[in-house]
């Protein structure tokens, strides 16, 4: 029987490599490059919401902290170089600097932390799984 060390994740479930980590992280991009397209407009604000901080959060828990932020990373190059990845379809480095460009580049480490919890199995209980993400909500 295997034991379970403490950095385990969910994405150490299946057995692999580079090339297991490297397809994790670019589906954790697009999912949350797939969950930016709901989005709400509200019209006392130039940010809508979306989905986008449910993708983070779950990539961020299953793939653990490196990968989760490497997501991010990934997600954020891939709008910038021009994929329709951010709100609504949108796309362009602009985006990164325009009034959504913080709360996109905060992706990274809200996903970090929120692996980095869950590498220490706060994901295992309910309390603590509502912490770990109360904490990245607070870094994002």
């Amino acid at each position: 029987m295997q034991t379970l060390s403490h950095t385990r994740t969910l994405a150490d479930v299946v057995p692999g490599t580079f090339a297991r980590d490297a397809v994790l992280v670019t589906a954790g991009s697009l999912l949350t490059g797939f969950l930016a397209q709901a989005e709400v407009r509200l019209p006392w604000t130039p940010v809508p919401l979306t989905m986008q901080p449910l993708a983070v959060f779950l990539v961020g828990a299953a793939l653990g902290s490196r990968r989760g932020a490497l997501a991010m990373l990934m997600y954020l190059a891939e709008g910038a170089a021009g994929l329709p990845f951010f709100a609504g379809g949108a796309a362009g480095f602009a985006h990164l600097l325009g009034p959504t460009g913080g709360y996109l580049i905060g992706f990274v480490p809200t996903a970090f932390v929120i692996g980095f919890c869950a590498e220490r199995r706060w994901d295992r209980t309910p309390w603590r799984a509502f912490a770990a993400m109360t904490l990245g909500s607070l870094v994002l």
